[in-house]
Parts: structure tokens; C-alpha cells; sequence
């Protein structure tokens, strides 16, 4: 098969795309791992598919998308087992070591495929909006290799080449390590066109063409520009000051309008007639209104008791009580709560950004919404339920 000529102009604008793609996967990754992560320094070679080894990174997991909208293709990922294990071990919150007795079964298989569509959707909304196109690929397919050999997951030809970007992964904590991403050379072409093309500024027009846009602008004048300056003279209200600078022979003690300066629009340009402008010349702006809002003053009750009961309701006002705040509650058996550990998620029945329960010595009360003051949560009383144990307060 021959040779694709691949310049080294491509070749800095594929490593810039997905410098910038790859970045976005990184900000992804770090929201799910809890953890900084830096996917930074690509650096982009051309191998034919049957000699692409890279005994750094063996045994390895190669993961595979597919472009399946805005551009036609195939990206593998390649990271080292090890690697991939460490991430799991964050995702999961167990010890950060690498064991060796750690399987690929199908729950961290399926974790793999979690946290890489996590990064690559990441990195392809990213590629979208650099490309101004809109990109979807396929749900990520891990293959787990001791060697890596692509034409186990791809059809590719064994002299055929690709494209290979190596990237340095660090996450803070973890590892700090590489991985590899490889395409054709056709997508990395259609990549690399779109960028270009997308950069390329609009052509200038010929200064011939310019010439006679000036010469028919100026012996053309837009109609209403030739009506505009009478039209604002007639219109001046009664008592209108007569601007300084008026030609002689203007009549006396009628209001003239000046013609604009140079450089701007003629009174009334650009407006529809019935509709004339709001501030320019021969033109008062309205007063603005501003008034406070009026809110509803509310007064504290009254309890009409008699006198040894209001002694002794001041004495319980005084008594201190318990508030708690409850986001959501959930129920699990006792065996599931033996197995909790660092790192494991308890989903509530309530749906995030829900109110929240304002709960007084075990007795529910009121609800609102969790708010921020001085970098400390508060609740914020949306609603007042009704009760007994409200109820009961005031009476005898």
C-alpha cells in the first residue's frame, strides 16, 4: 500500500485539535475521579499499524470509539493495565495499588467504558465546537491486550498507516503516566481540513470592486436621507430652541435643524415612519420611573393567655431545641450497610435540588433551600407545614 504524504502543517494542527479535545476529557475525568488530571504534550508520529508497538504500555487496555455523526472514523485509546487500574481504585475508592490478582470482570470492564465515554463525549463536544460541526460517537468498546495488536480490533492493513498521539497523564494522587491515541490518516486528514478551513480569514475584495461601492454610494444617496432633514424641521415642537448656526434667510423664530455631523445618520435614518426615534435629534428622552417595591409587613402573633400561662410560656420560649436539616433519607438492609466503605454512593428518594426538610426534636416543620452565607450552609424557610407539635405551641 503506498505512503500518504501527511505534512508536518498537519501534523501541528491534528496535535492542536487534540490537545484541545483531550483537555476537555481531562476536566471530566477530574469531576469523576475527584482529583486534579493533566492529559498535556501530544506528540504525533506516523506508524504503520502493523509495527505500532509501544512495550511501555503493555500489558494494555485499548478502547475503541467510533465517530458516528459530523466526521467518519475511529479512535483507540491504549493505556496500560496497571494505569487503568489505579483509576478504578480512585473511581471506587479502594487502596491506590496495584494488585496482582485484579481482574477485567464485567463490573470494572464496565466501569472502564463509564469514565472513557465520560472523557471521550467530553472530548467530543469539545471537537465539535472547534469544528463547527456537531459530533457523536459510539458508546466506548474496551479490548483487554498483553500485546497490542490493532488488527485485533480493527480492520486495518498491515502496511497501512496511522496516526499516533502520545499524551502524558497525570492524575494528582494516582499515577503519572502516558497513553496513545491512534486514527486513520483519513480522519486526521478530514480533521485537519476542517480546522484549516474554519481559520482560513474571508477574502478581501479587489480594489476595483472597492472603487465603485465608494463612487455608487456617494452619487446615491439612500432616499431617506433626502427627506429626513425637512421631515425633523417640520416636526419640532412648539417652543423648540433654534439651534446656533442657522443660514441666513432662515425664517425667524422658527426652529431649524441643523444637518448631523459627518459620519452620522440624518434624523430619522434607519427608522420606519411610523415609528420615530426615541433619543437623537428633535428627540426628548422619556423619564424613567423608579419606585421601591412595597412588601408585605408581617407581625408577630399574639397569645392572649392568662397570667401564670404566659409566665410559663416565656419559660418554655427559653427552652432550646434540636434543628436538623435532612437532604433525603433511604433504607438498606443491614448487610448492605456492613459493606458501605470510602467512596460508596447511597442514592436518596429525593431528586437533587429539591427542598429540604427542617426537622425540630423529631418533628417535621417546615422545608426550604439550602443556601450558602459565609462560605457556611444555611436553610432558607420556603413553607411552614402544619402540625400538631405547632399546634400545640400557644395553647393550654
Amino acid at each position: 500500500m503506498a505512503l500518504v504524504e501527511f505534512t508536518d502543517l498537519q501534523k501541528d494542527a491534528i496535535a492542536e485539535v487534540m490537545n484541545i479535545s483531550m483537555g476537555n476529557a481531562a476536566t471530566a475525568a477530574s469531576e469523576l475521579l475527584s482529583a486534579k488530571v493533566w492529559i498535556t504534550t501530544p506528540r504525533v508520529s506516523i506508524q504503520t499499524a502493523a509495527n505500532l508497538r509501544k512495550e511501555s504500555l503493555e500489558p494494555a487496555v485499548c478502547v475503541k470509539i467510533v465517530y458516528v455523526k459530523g466526521i467518519s472514523g475511529t479512535n483507540m485509546m491504549i493505556l496500560r493495565q496497571d494505569d487503568v487500574q489505579l483509576i478504578l481504585n480512585q473511581l471506587m475508592g479502594q487502596p491506590l495499588e496495584v494488585t496482582p490478582d485484579f481482574e477485567f470482570d464485567e463490573l470494572n470492564i464496565s466501569a472502564v467504558s463509564e469514565v472513557m465515554n465520560q472523557m471521550m463525549g467530553s472530548s467530543a463536544t469539545a471537537l465539535s465546537n472547534f469544528l463547527g460541526i456537531h459530533i457523536d460517537i459510539s458508546t466506548p468498546t474496551p479490548y483487554i491486550m498483553n500485546e497490542i495488536r490493532l488488527s485485533e480490533v480493527h480492520d486495518y492493513d498491515t502496511d497501512e498507516e496511522v496516526i499516533a498521539i502520545t499524551f502524558d497523564l497525570t492524575i494528582e494522587g494516582v499515577i503519572k503516566s502516558e497513553f496513545v491515541s491512534v486514527m486513520s490518516i483519513d480522519l486526521a486528514q478530514v480533521i485537519c481540513d476542517k480546522m484549516l478551513s474554519a481559520s482560513e480569514p474571508e477574502p478581501e475584495p479587489a480594489p476595483e470592486d472597492i472603487g465603485r461601492s465608494t463612487q455608487a454610494s456617494a452619487s446615491q444617496p439612500p432616499p431617506q436621507a433626502q427627506t429626513a432633514a425637512p421631515a425633523a424641521a417640520q416636526a419640532a415642537p412648539a417652543g423648540y430652541p433654534p439651534q446656533q448656526g442657522a443660514p441666513p434667510g432662515a425664517p425667524a423664530g422658527q426652529p431649524y435643524a441643523m444637518p448631523p455631523p459627518y459620519g452620522m445618520p440624518p434624523p430619522g435614518y434607519g427608522f420606519p415612519p411610523q415609528m420615530p426615534p426615541q433619543y437623537g435629534y428633535g428627540a426628548y428622552p422619556q423619564p424613567i420611573n423608579i419606585q421601591n417595591a412595597q412588601l408585605h409587613q408581617f407581625e408577630m402573633p399574639q397569645f392572649n393567655l392568662p397570667g401564670e400561662q404566659g409566665d410559663n410560656l416565656q419559660l418554655l420560649m427559653g427552652v432550646p431545641l434540636q434543628i436538623s436539616v435532612e437532604i433525603g433519607t433511604a433504607k438498606r438492609k443491614v448487610k448492605e450497610i456492613l459493606e458501605f466503605t470510602q467512596g460508596t454512593i447511597i442514592e436518596l428518594e429525593r431528586q437533587a435540588g429539591a427542598p429540604v426538610d427542617v426537622v425540630v426534636n423529631g418533628n417535621l416543620i417546615a422545608r426550604g433551600d439550602v443556601v450558602v452565607i459565609d462560605d457556611n450552609f444555611a436553610v432558607r424557610i420556603t413553607e411552614i407545614l402544619k402540625s400538631k407539635f405547632m399546634d400545640s405551641l400557644g395553647k393550654e
